[in-house]
């Protein structure tokens, strides 16, 4: 598993450029290691409630989420713990946050372009 700390500064700058990362991450529920494409856009929530308990989450589009039920793609914004992260690597593409929302809508009914951002909040994004 990687360091938090590393993924903290690897996913920051990643939001910050913008950047799209292959990720090989451990699911927390089977512990088994798979293969996503993120866009990740925020690191917990600005929302008072749940800011402790998902301040280890990493949310992020995952244009390689499969769903449970069909195993077909669904891709959509999903939460990644930061301590199961066993590797990052940039794929040298970058993402329109607006295009993501726009699909995630499409996708889960949830429009991401009312939030304000942890780690994004005063990025002006969605404007």
């Amino acid at each position: 598993m990687m360091n938090a700390n590393i993924v903290r500064t690897l996913i920051s700058e990643a939001i910050e450029s913008r950047a799209i990362l292959f990720i090989k991450y451990r699911h927390t529920s089977d512990g088994e290691v798979v293969d996503h494409k993120i866009a990740p856009f925020d690191i917990g929530t600005t929302n008072p409630k749940t800011q402790e308990r998902n301040r280890d989450n990493v949310y992020a589009y995952s244009y390689t989420h499969l769903d449970s039920k069909t195993n077909l793609p669904n891709p959509k914004v999903c939460a990644f713990n930061i301590d199961s992260f066993v590797d990052i690597q940039d794929a040298g593409e970058k993402f329109d946050e607006n295009e993501l929302a726009r699909l995630n809508q499409i996708a889960t009914k949830y429009d991401y372009r009312t939030c304000a951002f942890n780690v994004a909040k005063n990025r002006g994004w969605f404007r």
